[in-house]
């Protein structure tokens, strides 16, 4: 008989002489209802937690059945598709060899025509080169007579300069000379004069005036040559 946890608190039992204490039973009925409504709660609970495990689980097993139906049907797929790849893997090379046939054939013909070409282009540069050498070997030639030509003109003209320029330092020089000698003569006639007029006219208390001899003059020039060398041969004194 299946008893509820109101049922169990509500029980009331025939009383008797010194029979049980009414309060401690009651007491103890009331503690039974309550631990029997917890258990029935965990119960339930524990219930609901089953059905929503239950349920997940067959979740899971249609997932793992799905999971496997898609496995098979890969692994299927993949043997078709690997039947498929070897048979495509296996034309394709076939046509490959073909077109490696095909293109050494071609390639065959293209060297034996580049050869002919590269042969053809290589006797035209020849000519080419040698035509060319000779005109370089022309200009060359020409290039030199006009270079020996114009450096022989100007050789000429660098002479003709130099020739002007040294007859006009000459002619330069020349006159220099005559203004140095009309400048000595001058000089010494001043010295001459001062000389005379120092003898004439000494000075009172005072020594007279030293005079240059002739001696020291004819030394004095002599230094002066010295001081300014030949030019080509000519002296300035």
């Amino acid at each position: 008989m299946k008893l509820t946890p109101l049922e169990i608190t509500q029980q009331t039992f025939p009383t008797r002489v010194n029979g049980y204490d009414r309060v401690a039973v009651q007491h103890y009925l009331a503690e039974l209802g309550n631990t029997v409504e917890d258990l029935l709660r965990e119960r339930q609970t524990l219930q609901q937690q089953l059905a929503a495990a239950s349920t997940e689980l067959n979740e899971k097993r249609q997932q793992e059945e799905e999971i496997r139906r898609v496995i098979v049907a890969a692994e299927r797929i993949a043997h078709d598709m690997k039947e498929n790849a070897i048979r495509e893997s296996e034309l394709l090379l076939a046509q490959a060899a073909n077109q490696i046939q095909e293109m050494q054939k071609n390639q065959e013909v293209r060297n034996a025509q580049l050869e002919m070409e590269h042969q053809g282009r290589i006797a035209s540069l020849e000519i080419a080169f040698r035509t060319r050498f000779t005109d370089l070997e022309r200009e060359q030639h020409e290039l030199t007579l006009r270079r020996e030509r114009q450096h022989t003109e100007r050789i000429g003209e660098l002479e003709q300069q130099f020739s002007d320029r040294y007859l006009e330092l000459q002619s330069r020089l020349n006159s220099a000379r005559q203004e140095y000698t009309q400048f000595l003569n001058g000089y010494r006639a001043l010295v001459n004069s001062f000389a005379e007029l120092s003898q004439r006219h000494s000075l009172p208390d005072q020594s007279p005036l030293t005079v240059q001899p002739a001696s020291n003059a004819a030394r004095s020039q002599t230094e002066v040559a010295t001081a300014f060398p030949s030019v080509n041969g000519q002296k300035f004194l």
